[in-house]
């Protein structure tokens, strides 16, 4: 599989899904455009993929959750590359800590929804006219918490809810423009989103071992399992999909409702 050419723009690309997203394309040849709120992780990130591969990488500090550095964005990537082909919409951040009888539960819930859901709708409308004239795709990385319940995951839990929705909205609204959606829903997977939302290495090795413990296959997803749906969904070779979700979660969603308490985002474990 190759993506030589193609324009890709990958949000919440400085770690986690979207950091191996990220390599994972360069090694296929795409040209990047990285976009990350934290500039150092981003820099850091860019010049790997730039060892990994010939294509050109740019680095482009936005914050998803304002509009006028989305607009930027978009802006500064289509003056660099001439268009826009591919949109992977990654950005995104933890919501494991309130309940519905918190009395801070809406400022949580409003971040995580401004991050997770408003951003990725922001991105996709703005990007939307270079990827209708480039017939390109758009894969949004939703969840397996979108079909489940959990305790004390409201925000993020709703979030994806909403991405999932959006996908299928959205892939209805291009259809006819020769724009494909497609969403990825993971499962557990091993990344750093738990100690970017303040768990301690202790704590966030223990919380995965927990997970990994709930799943059927014994074991978490790993990010370049989610990194190769990525670039097939965003490969010519998917041409006739949209509107679809591909759950990757070594069968967690079997296990039904589950209780987040320990995944509390304020470094502590239940």
């Amino acid at each position: 599989m190759s993506l030589i050419n193609k324009v890709v723009i990958i949000t919440g690309a400085a770690s986690g899904i979207g950091e191996g997203i990220a390599t994972h394309f360069a090694k296929l040849s795409a040209r990047l455009a990285l976009i990350d709120i934290d500039v150092d992780k981003l820099r850091k990130v860019a010049e790997q993929c730039e060892n990994l591969s010939k294509a050109k990488v740019l680095g482009v500090p936005a914050d998803v959750s304002k509009d006028g550095d989305i607009k930027r964005a978009i802006s500064d990537i289509k003056h660099e590359y001439g268009k826009i082909d591919v949109v992977i919409n990654c950005a995104g951040i933890a919501g494991y800590n309130r309940n519905i009888l918190d009395a801070d539960l809406l400022s949580e819930f409003d971040k995580v929804i401004s991050v997770n859901l408003r951003a990725m709708v922001a991105v996709t409308h703005y990007a939307a006219p270079a990827l209708i004239e480039s017939k390109g795709c758009i894969v949004n990385i939703a969840s397996v918490m979108a079909r489940m319940s959990c305790k004390s995951a409201i925000s993020y839990n709703i979030s994806k809810a909403g991405v999932a929705h959006f996908t299928r909205n959205a892939a209805l609204d291009f259809a006819d423009k020769g724009v494909r959606v497609n969403s990825i829903s993971p499962g557990p997977v091993e990344t750093n989103l738990l100690i970017n939302s303040g768990s301690n290495q202790v704590e966030n090795a223990k919380t995965w071992e927990t997970l990994a413990k709930t799943t059927p296959l014994q074991r978490n997803v790993h990010v370049m399992e989610i990194a190769a749906m990525a670039a097939y969904l965003a490969s010519d070779q998917a041409k006739g999909i949209t509107g679809s979700d591909f759950i990757i979660d070594c069968g967690f969603i079997l296990s039904g409702t589950v209780n987040a308490t320990f995944l509390r985002n304020d470094g502590h474990q239940k």
